[in-house]
């Protein structure tokens, strides 16, 4: 098809420009509201259309030069030709409309900006394809090669740098370093694997390799530190890709959070129950990752608190088994929020306080359009935890009625 002039109305959730094209709403990457941008139309349903822009008619005054050299393909960051004042503008009025339109809520919000919006990664996770590594193009399997991620530690782009050490042609590798600038690497592939293990540990602190789900060098966690707790990391276990960002939470919610028995709901290796231990007499944490509650049960003891009890399992399946009477429920669940059944389980616990953690607003307004029905929204503050992307982490304060 031919390319199209669209004239742009607005941003949409995900940072796509929005434009309108024969009577349909059309979406494309890095477009800017007031910017006229000749578009090729790549996408054609009943409802929309995508597009990819040709280039640009006239540019938005608002418009900067990314730094990243793969911006305009990768689709890793979708928010870098904004300044970081207008990246978090943009944040604050996507979570408003999304909380007024999913649940009719309207509250004054605020940002807690990162302290740097690059380098500040502890974590990625890149495709192997054909020796080179690399991300897929947003929504697509479209390989874009790259030599290092400016969203990266310096210690995990130095691995990048390093590539041909592994020897890989095609797979997946993950990448994390902890507060020590230790690395571990995370390998799935059908290759055999050849890696260079002495030519690499001159350049990084390896602390281990896993291949495959099983060790292939030294260790398949490391120790991590928040708020000078110690945390304990398997190579599948969650823990914070920003750990800036992480303890300006745990600041935060540890204002609010304090009574005798605390649920931590999707609790992960302990982080925020053990961060704010001191403020109850028990703390019951539950998870569905196994590695993630072993890491939790050592962290517990690495930390020297002992008033927590931990549980594997599904949320939904355990909750009904805690008969203490709770004070606070953190719930930090996936992308996915909470599922009906869940949210009944825990009105009925009918704890005195809620944090619901969230870094999909879309989900978090959906729960809130029940809780709401039972708690009081006191606060609800947005920390930038994924600084250049559409992501944002929300952190809502609830009090029952």
């Amino acid at each position: 098809m031919d390319t199209v002039e669209i004239k742009i109305i607005k941003l949409d959730d995900f940072g796509r420009g929005i434009g309108y094209y024969n009577n349909k709403i059309i979406f494309i990457n890095n477009a800017l509201p007031d910017e006229i941008v000749s578009v090729k139309i790549t996408k054609d349903t009943k409802k929309y259309y995508e597009g990819v822009k040709v280039n640009y008619i006239s540019k938005s005054n608002k418009r900067i030069k990314p730094l990243c050299p793969y911006y305009e393909h990768c689709g890793g960051c979708n928010l870098e030709h904004l300044t970081y004042i207008d990246q978090c503008n943009y944040k604050l009025d996507k979570v408003k409309n999304i909380l007024k339109k999913f649940s009719n809520i309207d509250i004054n919000l605020d940002i807690v900006k990162n302290d740097s919006i690059y380098n500040y990664r502890n974590k990625i996770e890149l495709k192997i394809n054909n020796y080179n590594w690399g991300y897929y193009n947003n929504k697509t399997h479209n390989f874009i090669k790259i030599d290092k991620c400016l969203l990266a530690n310096k210690y995990i782009n130095k691995v990048i740098e390093n590539k041909d050490l592994f020897n890989i042609k095609n797979g997946s590798i993950t990448i994390r370093s902890n507060y020590l600038n230790e690395i571990l690497i995370i390998i799935n592939t059908n290759d055999n694997i050849n890696i260079d293990i002495n030519k690499l540990e001159s350049i990084i602190n390896l602390k281990g390799i896993v291949v495959n789900n099983k060790v292939y060098y030294k260790d398949d966690y490391f120790i991590d530190s928040i708020n000078n707790y110690k945390f304990k990391v398997h190579y599948n276990s969650f823990f914070q890709v920003n750990l800036n960002i992480i303890n300006k939470i745990i600041d935060y919610i540890s204002l609010y959070a304090k009574g005798d028995t605390l649920l931590d709901l999707y609790c992960g290796v302990g982080i925020l129950g053990q961060s704010i231990s001191n403020n109850f007499n028990k703390i019951y944490g539950i998870e569905i990752v196994e590695n993630s509650i072993k890491d939790a049960i050592y962290n517990a003891k690495l930390n020297n608190i002992k008033n927590t009890k931990y549980i594997v399992g599904n949320t939904k399946n355990l909750i009904y088994k805690i008969k203490d009477n709770i004070d606070t429920i953190i719930i930090d669940p996936p992308r996915s929020g909470l599922v009906n059944s869940t949210i009944n389980d825990i009105i009925n616990l009918n704890a005195r306080n809620i944090i619901y953690i969230s870094c999909e607003v879309t989900s978090l307004a959906r729960d809130l359009n029940i809780l709401k029905n039972y708690y009081n929204i006191k606060d609800i503050k947005l920390f930038d935890m994924f600084s250049n992307t559409y992501h944002v982490e929300c952190v809502c304060i609830l009090s029952l009625r």
